[in-house]
């Protein structure tokens, strides 16, 4: 029996979450595994109403802090003051319950209701990104200087969030106008 990396399986997890939510929520989403070539940034392909145009999906899957924070991905570099982050059309945020995250076997304990979604546009996930970024970087260090941003994870406050938590009808809305 092949044992799996939770640190590698958690993605995957949460990917295959957000296909299944779309799908109860009406929102026809495939995943792009072998396709990533052609849509760099994106874990999903979600069909509109129009057949010649897609939306891009990011998940980003990982633990939350606290109840009180949510996980959004971990940062590249200073370039993340700046530059947007997210590319795609979506980015669902996944955060994983951490307990039942650590503790689970890879045998089905671990359901959706360990599992908490922030539905996302684009241009929303990029302005809380970098006002998390930039909180977080002009925090000041108790040995002084600044904080170094690689691999840094970066956790945005959950009442920021709240408009964006199960908000599938953003993308559902979002896939039945993109003509």
């Amino acid at each position: 029996m092949v044992i799996l990396r939770k640190t590698q399986s958690h993605g995957k997890i949460g990917e295959a979450a957000v296909a299944a939510k779309c799908w109860m929520h009406g929102v026809p989403a495939y995943n792009t595994a072998g396709l990533r070539a052609n849509f760099a940034g994106s874990d999903l392909i979600v069909d509109t109403e129009d057949p010649t145009k897609k939306l891009l999906v990011q998940v980003k899957t990982g633990y939350n802090p606290s109840g009180e924070w949510v996980y959004m991905t971990q940062c590249a570099g200073e370039q993340d003051l700046n530059e947007d982050k997210f590319v795609s059309d979506f980015v669902v945020f996944v955060n994983l319950d951490r307990k039942a995250g650590n503790g689970h076997m890879h045998n089905g304990e671990l359901d959706f209701h360990h599992l908490t979604f922030y539905v996302v546009p684009r241009s929303s996930a990029n302005d809380l990104y970098r006002q998390a970024v930039r909180r977080d970087y002009n925090r000041p260090l108790k040995a002084g200087g600044r904080r170094k941003l690689g691999n840094m994870a970066v956790n945005i406050a959950a009442v920021d969030m709240a408009p964006f938590r199960n908000a599938w009808s953003l993308l559902r809305d979002a896939a039945k106008s993109a003509v």
